[in-house]
């Protein structure tokens, strides 16, 4: 047997990805308040309520403990009910931390998924796995794995495993079985109490009695306990369906009206959608979040990324710069987090390129500003596809800076516009259509001599067509400047030196 070696000898077929406690841990995933505090959930009604599962920091108390005697045992107790929502929320998680591993992928209980592992490398296994546990712990699940020849003993190997060892190989079953508990192998009331008179209480000592004497006694049950605590038998696994969708959708109870409730589960759902989109090896190029408010009404904003990527932190930061500057009239009672998958970007820098220094921290700064500007008002200008003067769009910013351009052949020749921005809004005198005299923004002065007018019109198509006549003036004062018009109005676009 190989507990948790970095680098096992053997290739396992399956490993079971298990979370010990589990609703107890989906429920602290649902509700902040109960992080850090003992809890412990309760199963059965009225006064029967006994203990079903607790979480390691209720110390003193143990599964089927009477609900009274544990709140003496633990002062502190904090006693609640299954949340269905947050546990099918949890298994969703787990589910896709497993399917990043393998695409054979069973659920095969609450908190517990097993993964065909059958041709994977071994090494490679061990890393990716070990990687996606501590996801999972940074995500609110602590989940244990189990690495074997068969569902079976992976599934004990799981239970068996623990915070200092959390991934167990077995590599040597018959003397990792021989000193678990009998319980383990789940055997029949009647059967148990049976074997607890014979003095049998490991799966080692039930498998050194013949299987044949053990049928006569027992019949078919008894056969099938000893071939579960010897650890035989291959199934078939119920192959789980991956997502095909990247969202989340989730309700509160009651509303909130304020933002650190609303962050806190938007990060928990955000944590599943990556988990989805890493496990069909995907990225995510834009979000969408939608509040359904109280009163019927409904708050939506997308966001594009500036940069594809699946890291919930990051898309955290987008939203809530966002979160901050909104104001709603009513509270919120339900919200949706869509994301949009999308290819992880494939990019090659040049040999001459310059990258940026810190680019997590250039991409994080520039989404903050898209999720309070717009995405429409940010990124790297370049020449739009239309002739109209000053035609641009935007493009997301280059990840690294190209080599300078070489310089031209032939130099530039004439003066230069160096445009303002914005363009000043003048009053322009005319004799017949020729300036003669400009005021406001600062000018009062006649026109000396005028070049022009030079026209240009485009999109008459269109419900916004467009039509610009500019000249070029010589004030008396001094002083060369562009003059444009559009329609009645007259505005200096730049000067020319």
């Amino acid at each position: 047997m190989k507990e948790g070696s970095a680098s096992p000898t053997a290739s396992p077929a399956f490993a079971v990805l298990r979370a010990e406690a589990f609703g107890v841990q989906a429920l602290r995933r649902h509700d902040p308040a109960l992080a850090g505090r003992p809890v412990a959930l309760l199963t059965g009604a009225g006064r029967e309520f006994v203990i079903a599962e607790r979480s390691p920091e209720a110390t003193g108390i143990r599964p089927g403990d009477p609900a009274a005697l544990a709140l003496a045992r633990c002062p502190g107790l904090c006693l609640g009910e299954r949340n269905v929502e947050a546990e099918v929320e949890a298994q969703r998680l787990l589910l896709a931390a497993a399917l990043a591993l393998s695409p054979r992928v069973e659920a095969t209980a609450p908190g517990m998924c097993t993964v065909d592992l059958q041709g994977a490398d071994a090494a490679a296994t061990d890393t990716a796995l070990r990687r996606r546990l501590a996801e999972l712990a940074r995500a609110g699940l602590e989940v244990r794995a189990g690495l074997a020849a068969s569902p079976l003993v992976a599934a004990y190997a799981a239970r068996r495993a623990d915070a200092t060892n959390p991934v167990l190989v077995v590599t040597d079953p018959a003397t990792f079985l021989a000193p678990l508990p009998l319980a383990w192998a789940e055997p029949a009331p009647a059967c148990a109490e049976l074997l607890e008179h014979w003095g049998i209480r490991t799966l080692g000592e039930l498998t050194a009695l013949p299987k044949a004497d053990l049928a006569n006694r027992l019949g078919t049950a008894g056969v099938a306990l000893w071939e579960r605590s010897a650890g035989q038998g291959v199934r078939v696994l119920r192959l789980a369906e991956p997502s095909r969708t990247f969202a989340a959708e989730w309700s509160y109870e009651p509303p909130v009206e304020s933002l650190p409730p609303l962050l806190f589960r938007l990060r928990r759902y955000a944590e599943r959608v990556a988990f989805e989109l890493s496990a069909a090896h995907c990225v995510a190029d834009g979000l969408a979040l939608t509040l359904f408010l109280e009163d019927g009404a409904e708050h939506r904003r997308e966001f594009r990324l500036p940069e594809p990527c699946g890291q919930p932190d990051r898309w955290m930061r987008v939203l809530q710069a966002h979160l901050d500057t909104v104001r709603t009239a009513a509270r919120v009672r339900a919200a949706r987090l869509v994301a949009s998958p999308a290819r992880p970007p494939q990019v090659q820098d040049g040999l001459f390129d310059t990258g940026l220094q810190d680019a997590p921290a250039f991409w994080d700064n520039l989404a903050r500003i898209a999720a309070i500007v717009g995405d429409e008002r940010v990124g790297t200008p370049e020449p739009g596809d239309s002739p109209r003067p000053e035609s641009f769009r935007l493009r997301p910013p280059a990840e690294a800076i190209p080599p300078p351009a070489p310089a031209p052949v032939h130099a530039a020749r004439g003066p230069v516009l160096r445009r303002f921005r914005p363009a000043r809004p003048v009053c322009v005198a005319c004799a017949g259509r020729r300036p003669v005299r400009i005021e406001g923004s600062g000018w009062q002065a006649a026109v000396r001599d005028a070049r022009g007018p030079w026209r240009a019109s485009g999109e008459w198509w269109k419900p916004r067509a467009w039509a610009a006549e500019t000249w070029h003036v010589e004030l008396a004062a001094g002083g060369l400047y562009q003059l444009a018009r559009a329609g009645l109005a007259w505005r200096v676009e730049g000067l020319l030196d």
